[in-house]
């Protein structure tokens, strides 16, 4: 029986994209058997291309993820993404995640103005050639950024502060009332700016938990630190294990360029 092989990489867009785009990604498995993987919320949304006998099979965007949700590959399955923050819907494409939350929509990738046949040429120079392709088709979406830049700031004060900020304070900064900034932001992604900042300080605390120093500062006290961690992974701090659980793919330790 062959073993189970995982690889997953991390690469940086242009730095002109960091307020759009987190990360291109690469996952491979190589395994006889099905494997199942647990996807924890993030923050942000993705477009999957899903690749098996050098090909692409299925391309999909996925919404952004307000609970741990469960995924199965097939053996020998690749898979290439794109990890969006909210302010490139406006800002590269205007896309409606809003109906996506928790789940994606199948799309081609002109959708995206990718080429499919370039793209999976690029494969073959794969990462610097793909890499320097997206970024190039990102780069020519600048232009017509139609970001609202209330928004900008935004979630710009959310991701600097770790989601521990009010939405009052998020109100009184960019001159939005709470009930204009909720709506704009539930139109936006699907859920409202506190759900959200919720979701950043959940992610900005599993690294302390993955490191061993777990940190309260960001929730009221203890028991509501664990409380929110359990609300979204089903699990206790203490019982969940990040370094060693490949189930948990964004915080295994994999490699990153």
């Amino acid at each position: 029986m062959t073993a189970s092989k995982i690889t997953y990489r991390e690469f940086e867009p242009d730095l002109r994209l960091k307020d759009y785009i987190k990360s291109y990604w690469y996952f491979g498995i190589r395994t006889n058997t099905q494997k199942t993987f647990d996807i924890l919320p993030d923050g942000y949304f993705d477009l999957l291309v899903v690749i098996r006998g050098n090909k692409i099979v299925d391309t999909r965007l996925t919404g952004i993820w307000s609970r741990q949700i469960t995924i199965n590959y097939q053996e020998n399955t690749e898979v290439f993404g794109v990890r969006f923050k909210p302010l490139s819907i406006g800002g590269l494409f205007r896309f409606n995640i809003k109906e996506t939350l928790d789940d994606y929509q199948n799309i081609t990738l002109k959708d995206l103005d990718l080429n499919e046949q370039i793209l999976t040429d690029s494969l073959n120079g794969f990462p610097e050639f793909l890499v320097n392709y997206l970024d190039r088709q990102f780069l020519k979406l600048i232009p017509n950024n139609k970001t609202d830049s209330r928004l900008k700031k935004c979630f710009e004060l959310v991701d600097i502060s770790g989601g521990n900020i009010t939405v009052a304070e998020i109100s009184g900064t960019i001159g939005l009332s709470s009930r204009q900034l909720h709506r704009l932001v539930n139109n936006m992604i699907g859920i409202g700016i506190k759900d959200y900042s919720k979701i950043v300080r959940f992610k900005k605390s599993l690294r302390d938990v993955k490191n061993n120093k777990p940190d309260y500062f960001r929730y009221y006290d203890q028991s509501h630190f664990i409380r929110e961690i359990k609300q979204f992974t089903g699990l206790t701090p203490e019982k969940l294990d990040l370094k060693n659980n490949d189930r948990f793919i964004q915080y295994y330790d994999f490699e990153r360029i």
